[in-house]
C-alpha cells in the first residue's frame, strides 16, 4: 500500500499539475545518466538535441566504470545508488529498472505533461508503449524511441530454384517446419540447401523454448517457484522439436568461416551463401545483408522477410518486440521540464526521421514510419504481431538468473539423449523437472541467504 500510495502521490503523481514552460532564451543545465560514455552518447542522442536546444545544457553522467561487477553485485540497487549520488535529471532504464523505480514512486509521471504539451504519441507503435504501460500499472513515466525484434528472413532465389512455395505473414511454427523439410536432404553437407538456421547456437533446448513461448508454455511457475516441464503441453512442443532435427531441414553451424575477403567471409555465410532457405534474425542482420550487397562482385540471393511464426488464437506469439531503452524523467529533479524536453525529443517524429536513415544497430524507431526500405522488402514483419515479449520477462520476474543458466546445461544434455535414442522423451522431461527442480530450490535458498547477509 505504501509504494502503491508513493506512486500516486509522491513525485510520480502530477496527473493534475502544469508543468512551466521553458522560455525560449531562459538556460537551463541537465544531467544525464547512460550507459555510454560521453563521446558516443552525443553520437547517437546528445549532438541532435544541442542543436535543437543550444539553451538547455546536457552533461552526461555515465555507469560504465561507476559500478564494479562482481558474482555479488546487486545491479539494481547498486543503480538505485548511483542516482542518489550523481542525481541525474534524465534516466535511460531497462525495462526492469524502469518498473522498479516507478513502482518506487521515482520517477515523473508523463502521462499529464504528454497532454499538456499534445505530444504526439499516437505514431509510436502501440506495442512499444504496451510494453512499457504494462510494467507501471498502464501509466507512462518513460518512453522508448527504439525496439528491437525478430523476423524469418527467406531466400526468394531459393525457394524459386526448388519450386517450393514462398513463406507468409503470420505462418505458424507447424507450416514454418513444413517449408523447411521440403527443401532435399540428399547430398552431403557441402552441396544440399537446408530449410532453415534457427540462429540460437543451434541449441535444442532454446528452439523447444521458442517453440513453447508461441504456445504460451512457461517452464517454471515463478509463483510457487516450481517446474512445470512434466506437461503434455511441453511433451508434444518438445516432440515437434526433435522431430524437426532429426528430419535434417535445421541446419547446424560449424562455425567453419576462413580468414580472407569480406567477400569470402559473406559467401560462407549460411543465407547469403545460398546454404540456408530461411532463418530467424533481428534488425541488425539488416545491416548485414547491405553491407554483404556491397561486397559480392557477383551478386547476392534475392531475399524478403515474414512475420515471426505464430500460434493461431494468440497474438501475443506473433511478436517479439522487446524494449531496452526507457527515457524517464527523475522524479526528484530540479530540471523536470528542461528534462522533459529532452525525453520528448528523443521520442519526437523529428528524431525519428532525423535518424532514420543511420545503421540499424539492433534497433528499429518506435515510429514505424520510418522504418523504409529502398527495395521494398516487408519490414513490418518485424512489428506485425500487436503484442510484446515483456509479458515472457514478467512472468519470469523473482526466478534466480542463475538458475536458468543451470536448467540450459540440465535440459539440452537429456534432450539430446532422447534425440539419440538413449532414453525416452517422457524420462527426459521427468529428469529435467527434478533436476531443475533442485536447482530453482537451491538458487533460490542461496539468493535468499545472501540477502539476508547483506
Amino acid at each position: 500500500m505504501a509504494v502503491g500510495m508513493l506512486a500516486g502521490c509522491g513525485v510520480g503523481g502530477n496527473a493534475e499539475a502544469k508543468l512551466k514552460e521553458l522560455g525560449k532564451d531562459e538556460q537551463a543545465t541537465i544531467k544525464v545518466m547512460s550507459m555510454y560514455d560521453e563521446r558516443m552518447f552525443y553520437q547517437q542522442f546528445g549532438a541532435l538535441f544541442s542543436a535543437k536546444y543550444p539553451n538547455i545544457d546536457v552533461q552526461v553522467v555515465s555507469t560504465q566504470g561507476a559500478i564494479k561487477f562482481t558474482p555479488d553485485t546487486d545491479y539494481n540497487k547498486e543503480i538505485t545508488k548511483f542516482i542518489d549520488e550523481q542525481k541525474p535529471d534524465v534516466l535511460i532504464l531497462t525495462l526492469d529498472q524502469y518498473e522498479k523505480m516507478a513502482g518506487e514512486g521515482r520517477l515523473y509521471e508523463l502521462d499529464s505533461v504528454i497532454k499538456q504539451d499534445k505530444f504526439d504519441i499516437a505514431g509510436i507503435l502501440p506495442s512499444v508503449l504496451g510494453a512499457i504501460k504494462s510494467r507501471s500499472g498502464e501509466k507512462l513515466y518513460g518512453l522508448a524511441p527504439g525496439f528491437s525484434a525478430q523476423a524469418l528472413f527467406y531466400n526468394k532465389t531459393l525457394f524459386t530454384a526448388q519450386g517450393v512455395p514462398l513463406p507468409q505473414d503470420e505462418m505458424t511454427w507447424e507450416q514454418v517446419l513444413e517449408l523447411a523439410r521440403r527443401f532435399p536432404n540428399a547430398g552431403n553437407d557441402a552441396s544440399r540447401p537446408y530449410g532453415i538456421s534457427l540462429g540460437t547456437g543451434d541449441s535444442l533446448f532454446r528452439f523447444i523454448m521458442m517453440l513453447g513461448q508461441t504456445k504460451g508454455l512457461n517452464f517454471v511457475d515463478a509463483s510457487t517457484m516450481t517446474m512445470t516441464m512434466k506437461s503434455e503441453g511441453w511433451k508434444k512442443v518438445a516432440q515437434q522439436s526433435l522431430d524437426a532435427f532429426k528430419s535434417k531441414a535445421i541446419y547446424q553451424s560449424k562455425d567453419q568461416f576462413r580468414s580472407g575477403t569480406m567477400e569470402e567471409y559473406y559467401k560462407q555465410e549460411p543465407f547469403i551463401g545460398g546454404k540456408v532457405a530461411m532463418t530467424l534474425n533481428g534488425a541488425y542482420y539488416l545491416d548485414t545483408l547491405k553491407q554483404a550487397k556491397t561486397a559480392l562482385k557477383d551478386g547476392m540471393p534475392q531475399w524478403d522477410l515474414v512475420s515471426y511464426p505464430a500460434e493461431p488464437g494468440n497474438p501475443d506469439s506473433q511478436s517479439t518486440i522487446t524494449v531496452t531503452q526507457i527515457f524517464a524523467v527523475n522524479g526528484q529533479s530540479p530540471s523536470v521540464r528542461a528534462a522533459w524536453e529532452f525525453v520528448k525529443y528523443i521520442n519526437s517524429d523529428e528524431f525519428a526521421r532525423v535518424t532514420s536513415k543511420a545503421p540499424t544497430m539492433g534497433n528499429f524507431p518506435s515510429r514505424t514510419t520510418y522504418m523504409k526500405d529502398a527495395e521494398g522488402h516487408n519490414l513490418e514483419a518485424f512489428y506485425k504481431g500487436k503484442g510484446n515479449s515483456a509479458a515472457l520477462g514478467k512472468s519470469l520476474a523473482g526466478v534466480p538468473e542463475s538458475f536458468v543458466g543451470q536448467l540450459y546445461g540440465i535440459a539440452e544434455q537429456q534432450f539430446k539423449d532422447a534425440m539419440d535414442g538413449k532414453i525416452t522423451l517422457d524420462e527426459a522431461l521427468q529428469a529435467i523437472q527434478d533436476k531443475g527442480q533442485a536447482a530453482l530450490t537451491k538458487a533460490k535458498q542461496e539468493e535468499e541467504q545472501k540477502k539476508k547477509e547483506k
